[in-house]
């Protein structure tokens, strides 16, 4: 397997994007960054700070191959537990999701950003009251949106009711549209399916389309460096090899106290040492 390396602008989520941020990852030896479509970050309805990031982009040779769409319509707001939700009950809730998930499809089109990751609802218990009956309701009016966009729809597990492996899988198998697959996030994986975080992700792997790489230690969302926390990264590696796994490995990380050019070439060193131990599954 020879892995396409990419880093989610997750890293620098809290606080506005800087052409240094994209310098460093640039520097770090990235050449694939997944955008982040959220307040105070990056605002995608600001059209002098689109072309802004795609000059930015340009000028550092790095390729925006997938953004991350809102799951809160600013910062301030998830840090006060409210959330976007394509599967909220609640119709003007929902309706909020759709269009802020609309305005970043249409928004990035022109960078090629073709993998739109979404959450499936509201993290942790706030997702309580959603649906999948209000999610279907949701892509429905989203996918008309990605085919004019040329994209597809990714949609993440989270730890949520409806973000496990097994209903996940089987609702996007049931929509079975060829434009709404599945982003493997590894450290909400461990988080949610604990021991049986292998068996989850060789369900959710058919229909994979993009990646999420982080660890931790099964209990919290630390966005930790691979292999500093608790997720088994060999089975990993070879389940996406056995099922001819073409797109990026993207590293979802979360900033320690340092800079983020340390932070970057840790997590550069991490995955040459994962990716090198690991051995091409049978044909």
């Amino acid at each position: 397997m020879a892995p396409e390396l990419a880093l989610s602008a997750h890293l620098f989520a809290y606080e506005p994007l800087r052409f240094e941020h994209l310098k460093e990852a640039a520097d770090a030896g990235f050449r694939k960054i997944e955008l982040w479509a959220m307040t105070p970050h990056f605002d995608v309805s600001n059209e002098a700070r689109l072309k802004t990031l795609k000059d930015w982009l340009a000028e550092l040779s790095l390729e925006a191959p997938s953004f991350h769409a809102p799951f809160y319509a600013d910062l301030s707001e998830a840090r006060e537990g409210r959330w976007l939700s394509l599967a909220a009950t609640d119709s003007d809730a929902r309706e909020a999701a759709i269009d802020k998930t609309i305005q970043a499809l249409r928004a990035f089109r022109p960078f090629g950003a073709r993998i739109a990751v979404i959450h499936p609802s509201a993290p942790g218990s706030a997702g309580d009251p959603d649906s999948y009956e209000a999610l279907e309701a949701s892509i429905e009016r989203l996918l008309p949106v990605a085919e004019e966009s040329n994209a597809v729809i990714a949609l993440e597990n989270i730890p949520s009711a409806l973000g496990r492996a097994e209903p996940l899988a089987g609702f996007v198998g049931r929509i079975d549209h060829p434009r709404l697959r599945i982003c493997i996030d590894t450290g909400h994986a461990l988080i949610t399916e604990g021991q049986n975080t292998r068996s989850a992700v060789e369900q959710l792997t058919p229909l994979c389309v993009a990646t999420h790489l982080h660890d931790n230690d099964g209990r919290s969302d630390a966005h930790l460096i691979p292999g500093e926390g608790a997720f088994e990264w060999p089975p990993f590696f070879t389940t996406l090899d056995a099922r001819g796994y073409s797109g990026t490995l993207a590293l979802e990380l979360r900033r320690k106290e340092e800079p983020y050019a340390e932070t970057l070439a840790a997590a550069a060193r991490a995955m040459r040492t994962l990716t090198s131990q690991i051995k091409p599954s049978p044909a």
